[in-house]
């Protein structure tokens, strides 16, 4: 077994619904043997049991540095093609999450994970992470990443306060030569009131008409 290995079982609320299902499905037989059409919800719950406890029973996988487990089946990372989740994932649903996987040798496997919605997506996140040959619904791994960033909050590096005038150096946007201009243009501006490049630097701010 392989150090540091983290491990994903089914959520145990699989089970209680399961259980509840099938009483359901019980309490349906028993008013069936005076209402005939009560037959019908009791096949309805006991088929919702019988799917849930299965998905209840799914294997547990365990994620390792260079493999993982679904099960008793171990399957190496640098094995793993393509992730591509499920139309049922896709539509909404977190939970149960299933996975379609390509391996190399044109192998295929399914991953089912009936858990918590924030294991499921902690289980989505380190598979995705830990395979570098794979595309992730069919975005490569370099550009998956390059827009979802690995890295947790807390680990993300802290930036300068806004208020600290020193940590941010100044942006020139002007040549020196540009912002004098500038400067006698804004005062020259202060002093008449308007500029009026018709008229000559030699002009008065109010100037009278000719004699």
């Amino acid at each position: 077994m392989e150090p540091n290995v983290e491990t994903f079982s089914p959520s145990r609320q699989y089970a209680r619904v399961g259980w509840a299902a099938l009483a359901g499905s019980l309490v349906c037989v028993l008013c069936g043997f005076g209402a005939p059409l009560a037959f019908i919800p009791a096949l309805l719950c006991a088929s919702t049991a019988a799917a849930i406890f299965w998905l209840a029973a799914r294997p547990l996988i365990r994620l390792g540095e260079t493999q993982f487990n679904i099960g008793e089946r171990t399957i190496a990372w640098r094995e793993v093609r393509e992730i591509n989740r499920s139309r049922f994932n896709n539509s909404g649903f977190v939970s149960p999450l299933v996975l379609h996987l390509k391996l190399t040798n044109a192998r295929y496997k399914f991953l089912i994970y009936p858990g918590e919605p924030e294991r499921v997506e902690r289980l989505l996140k380190s598979l995705r992470k830990n395979a570098h040959s794979a595309t992730f619904d069919g975005v490569p791994y370099r550009d998956y990443w390059m827009w979802n960033d690995p890295l947790a909050d807390d680990e993300r590096p802290a930036l300068p306060p806004a208020n600290n005038a020193a940590a941010v150096p100044p942006v020139h946007l002007f040549s020196r030569e540009d912002e004098e201009e500038i400067e006698r243009l804004y005062q020259k501006l202060k002093t008449v009131g308007r500029l009026d490049s018709r008229s000559s630097t030699k002009d008065s701010p109010n100037p009278k008409g000719k004699d």
